[in-house]
């Protein structure tokens, strides 16, 4: 985010319309640069990452103005660095961190100076300026964008140390430049990743960048089998996604239209390839 605040919307909010409520302040502690937010719907918290200061922040799902953070993870053993993105995992109460060369898995509950629980790195892991991080606690993954190789890795949930992706998405027909944002559907074992095309955020093209959906299983050089692209989509340079399983309603934030696009679920299942 270009302003640190965490801005809510009601869920049918249309056009140049006020939020609902703000966090923001000094008492916050949130700053620039956080590309990521997850809502704990089962514990009703707000996590937002704040890599200025190298910190996770914890906010009550009803925070607003000035409010300080429930809990703070940070310090010099949490290894927490470049940590604009994060993933919730509210069924096994962890909290997923990608620091571009490194996976980092706290407890949701932890609070202060903490190591992590869990560590994936080092050279097996091919993991390289990591970008946009998704887990899915029923199916055990982690899928992670990557910048060399180009695409997405995906590794066990469990993973720990120096260990080889089980599967990486990498290829021209993938049509991956950068991917910067992911969301998971569970029960189809479906990865949805925001995928910025070379240059948009000089040239501002619209319909140059997309909204790709594969498969768990796909490996290696694999086009997606369904996507949100075209003028149409309005889409200039993609960010965070979300899904909204109870209104069938995809999210998508673009940092360029400075922007909130709600799409129908239905609409892009019925473009589905395979």
């Amino acid at each position: 985010m270009a302003n640190p605040r965490v801005a809510i919307f009601a869920r049918l909010a249309n056009g140049n319309v006020a939020p609902t409520r703000v966090i923001e302040g000094p008492h916050t502690r949130l700053s620039r640069t956080s590309h990521a937010i997850a809502f704990d719907e089962k514990n009703d918290e707000i996590v937002v990452p704040n890599p200025l200061a190298e910190a996770i922040l914890v906010y009550r799902g009803d925070a607003s103005g000035d409010a300080a953070p429930i809990r703070t993870i940070q310090g010099p053993r949490t290894l927490l660095q470049e940590n604009d993105e994060l993933a919730l995992d509210n069924v096994h109460d962890e909290i997923i961190v990608p620091t571009r060369q490194a996976i980092l898995v706290f407890s949701r509950t932890a609070n202060g100076n903490v190591a992590p629980l869990r560590i994936i790195a080092g050279p097996k892991t091919m993991m390289f300026r990591a970008r946009g991080i998704a887990v899915d606690p029923v199916n055990n993954i982690i899928a992670l964008g990557n910048a060399n190789p180009q695409g997405i890795l995906i590794f066990n949930r469990t993973d720990e140390g120096d260990v080889a992706p089980r599967s990486i998405i990498t290829g021209p027909r993938t049509g991956i430049y950068a991917t910067k944002g992911f969301a998971v559907l569970p029960d189809r074992k479906e990865l949805i990743a925001t995928v910025e095309a070379r240059g948009v955020q000089v040239s501002r093209n619209v319909g140059e960048s997309f909204v790709g959906i594969w498969n768990y299983t796909d490996t290696g050089d694999i086009p997606p089998k369904a996507m949100i692209k075209g003028e149409t989509s309005l889409l200039i340079a993609p960010r965070g996604a979300a899904l909204d399983f109870a209104h069938q309603e995809i999210f998508i934030i673009d940092k360029v239209q400075n922007s909130f696009f709600t799409y129908s679920w239905q609409k892009i299942l019925q473009s589905m390839r395979r």
